[in-house]
This record gives structure tokens, C-alpha cells and sequence, in this order.
């Protein structure tokens, strides 16, 4: 009797634990072949194409070609040796 109970609890929970998984979603596909879609290419007005080849910056910073000299001077101080 006790075995029987025992088989008959352990079969109950392996089905309970086969009815609660979730199903997969079906997956979902869409055919875009057949549609046509008509519209029209928007474009920026002239006005502001122009205007935005007008606009010139001089250099913001003065950049030196070469820091080698700088560089030299740092190395010869004496807090470096």
C-alpha cells in the first residue's frame, strides 16, 4: 500500500511538471514580394544646402608640426633624472 502511494504521488508531480511547460510560439512570416509601395524622395530645400556651403571656420587651434624640441627640454631637467 505504502509503495502504491508512493508511485501514485511520484506520477501525479511528473505530470504536473509536464503540463506546465510552455508552448513555443509560432513563429511568424511575412512576404513582401507583392507590394508596391509609391511615394516620393525627400530632398533638404536649396536654401539650406547653400548655406551650409558658405559657412567657413579658420582653424580653431594653432597646432605646432613638431613637439620633439619641447620634448628634448623636459628630458634634460633635473626632476626627470
Amino acid at each position: 500500500m505504502k509503495k502504491m502511494c508512493t508511485a501514485l504521488v511520484l506520477g501525479s508531480l511528473m505530470i504536473a511538471g509536464t503540463a506546465m511547460a510552455q508552448e513555443e510560439p509560432k513563429s511568424k512570416f511575412y512576404d513582401f514580394d507583392d507590394m508596391l509601395i509609391d511615394g516620393q524622395l525627400k530632398t533638404p530645400d536649396l536654401m539650406k544646402a547653400e548655406a551650409r556651403e558658405k559657412a567657413q571656420f579658420k582653424r580653431l587651434l594653432s597646432l605646432k608640426k613638431s613637439f620633439i624640441p619641447k620634448v628634448r627640454e623636459t628630458a634634460e631637467e633635473g626632476a626627470l633624472q
